[in-house]
């Protein structure tokens, strides 16, 4: 009886806490579509950049685009059901300024990234299970009113 009472909780803590993951990601996670993203981590570094820097969203048709550090950046990209991502046709414009060196980093991570995952309001691209970067959802600025 003893055993069988054990089991039993075993498996209702399982339920409950695979639930509560379930819950917490698909409930509170932001859409990679839609929602813009900012820079936060690279390489195993946080990064201390402008707000308007870095910033990037992705298009219901395939296509992503941004800014860098000074320069837009654009290209496409692809997603698997299992969170599989391709991105293609990385380009950026060529003006020189301070953290160019950031965005051809960023390109590379780009380049190699082989999947993503959503946890709220980060986003985070893998290269074959090895966290290359970190992007925080943007906050929506407050509605003015007239």
């Amino acid at each position: 009886m003893r055993r069988v009472f054990g089991f039993f909780t075993m498996a209702v803590m399982i339920v409950l806490v695979c639930g509560c993951c379930a819950c917490r990601r698909g409930k509170n996670a932001k859409p990679l579509v839609g929602t813009e993203w900012h820079l936060v981590r690279m390489m195993e570094r946080d990064l201390n950049i402008g707000p308007d820097q870095f910033v990037f969203t992705f298009g219901e048709d395939g296509s992503f685009g941004g800014k860098g550090a000074c320069n837009r950046m654009m290209g496409g990209y692809s997603i698997t059901e299992k969170g599989g991502i391709d991105f293609s046709g990385v380009a950026s414009t060529r003006m020189m300024c301070p953290d160019v060196d950031l965005e051809g980093e960023l390109g590379r991570i780009l380049d190699n990234a082989t999947h993503y995952e959503i946890d709220g309001d980060m986003l985070m691209l893998l290269s074959n299970g090895e966290m290359q970067a970190v992007f925080k959802a943007v906050e929506a600025a407050p509605a003015q009113k007239n």
